[in-house]
């Protein structure tokens, strides 16, 4: 990522003495609307992390009770699908990607370093300083002097991950410069694969969650659902799906759309939003959901969301003029 970073910036310096196509002004205002809601998502990630830090110290001083950490959590946690999915950015080029979660953690890695690590105490590395290792330890039957021979280093390094990404994102010689060199050499369609594959990375990294899971009618994979342990697997379905919204609506695509005055195709993904979020079924747990009769509401449910990824990864893109490779959606 560094590496094409530079190469980027080599470029332009030795074309800058070229003359180049003004950058439409929409799409100023499209880069600048994404940047500002990129970080002002690090931000609210890093304010959860640093309360889940000190609401977990104070739990471990028996000045506050499990549930309220575990809300505190739950909170943090939802701040972090903000991020997920990300690709190509101060995420990735920070090294942070897996600094915050590993999922699918289909071997119970997180588990399994963090009982070595109560029994055998060393270096924390890996799963064990992740939202995933704090989830096993605040829903696991632990003894709070067992959870807190852990959480306080867990969040510490946590809170230490959430300033990086945070100064990540507001580093100007880092992703801005990136995406101002973009807009220089490539135009309009160069930025536009930019910013819309990160929406269309996004989601697929939403269908997973729902899909590994769901699998099929006679064998649903409960385990493979995200929280499974803090039994709130949908309600993280829920705010991943407004957070994807909230990037299209703040981040500055909408705002693009109307500028060009495509108002049909503003209506279409409002409308495919609001449609997927109504048929979200309720409650937080997504393993009720898998059992018996209920898999039908998440069949349902997935009718819109495939409807909704048809608007944002083919109906979108085509209206823009643009096409979103492989590349642009490929992996985590």
């Amino acid at each position: 990522m560094k590496f094409r970073l530079l190469s980027l910036t080599a470029l332009g310096l030795l074309t800058a003495c070229q003359s180049q196509p003004p950058v439409d002004p929409a799409l100023g205002k499209l880069t600048q609307a994404h940047l500002g809601l990129m970080r002002q998502q690090a931000d609210e990630l890093a304010g959860e992390l640093r309360q889940l830090d000190e609401t977990s110290r104070a739990y471990c001083a028996g000045e506050q009770p499990l549930a309220t950490v575990q809300q505190q959590w739950r909170d943090a946690f939802a701040a972090w699908t903000a991020h997920q999915g990300q690709s190509g950015g101060p995420l990735d080029a920070a090294g942070l990607s897996y600094a915050f979660q590993l999922w699918p953690d289909k071997k119970d890695t997180t588990g399994r370093q963090l009982a070595r690590q109560l029994n055998q105490p060393g270096p924390l590395k890996g799963a064990s300083i992740t939202l995933g290792a704090v989830e096993h330890l605040l829903y696991e039957d632990l003894s709070q002097t067992q959870r807190c021979t852990l959480l306080p280093r867990v969040n510490e390094q946590l809170v230490q991950n959430g300033e990086r990404l945070q100064m990540a994102w507001y580093n100007p010689s880092d992703y801005e410069q990136q995406l101002e060199q973009m807009a220089i050499q490539g135009g309009d369609s160069v930025l536009l694969v930019q910013i819309l594959g990160q929406l269309a990375h996004r989601f697929d990294r939403i269908e997973k969650k729902l899909d590994l899971p769901l699998n099929t009618v006679d064998h649903p994979r409960p385990l493979f659902a995200e929280a499974w342990r803090s039994e709130q697997s949908l309600h993280f379905v829920r705010t991943s799906l407004q957070s994807l919204e909230r990037e299209y609506q703040d981040g500055g695509i909408r705002a693009y759309l109307q500028q060009k005055h495509d108002t049909t195709l503003i209506t279409e993904l409002d409308e495919a939003f609001a449609d997927t979020l109504n048929h979200l079924p309720e409650g937080d747990s997504l393993t009720h959901w898998l059992r018996g009769d209920n898999y039908a509401a998440l069949l349902r449910f997935k009718l819109s969301f495939d409807r909704l990824g048809s608007k944002l990864k083919l109906r979108l893109p085509d209206a823009l003029g643009i096409s979103l490779g492989f590349n642009a959606t490929d992996g985590d």
